[in-house]
């Protein structure tokens, strides 16, 4: 549980430093947001992205994996239709830029989670 809250804790800031990064165009409202939009995303990213992959199989294999990058844009924008007023992007192409860093982030701070 305390692994939980502590990825909970570190993704809302990564959302609020993409957020940051990428101001006009990807838009959290505050910090309370970012921490249901992290715990949101995470239940999404575990029972509707594994079905979404397995349906876009075909096209990552043509794509060479590229596809994946549209597939988790795709569950940023699931996840914002969910907090229309606090978790916001201007374009499609700006949710799959803020997956990219978001993913990037995430797999950086989960190299220190490790036991």
């Amino acid at each position: 549980m305390r692994r939980f809250i502590l990825a909970t804790l570190i993704d809302a800031l990564g959302l609020m430093a993409i957020s940051w990064l990428l101001a006009p165009n990807v838009y959290v409202a505050d910090f309370w947001s970012a921490i249901l939009v992290a715990i949101v995303l995470s239940i999404v990213n575990s029972t509707i992205r594994p079905i979404v992959n397995l349906l876009a199989l075909p096209l990552n294999i043509i794509t060479f994996g590229l596809f994946r990058l549209v597939v988790n844009g795709l569950m940023f924008i699931i996840v914002g239709l969910f907090f229309p007023t606090s978790f916001v992007f201007s374009s499609f192409i700006y949710a799959i830029i803020a997956a990219f860093l978001f993913g990037m982030y995430h797999w950086f701070f989960e190299q220190f989670m490790k036991d």
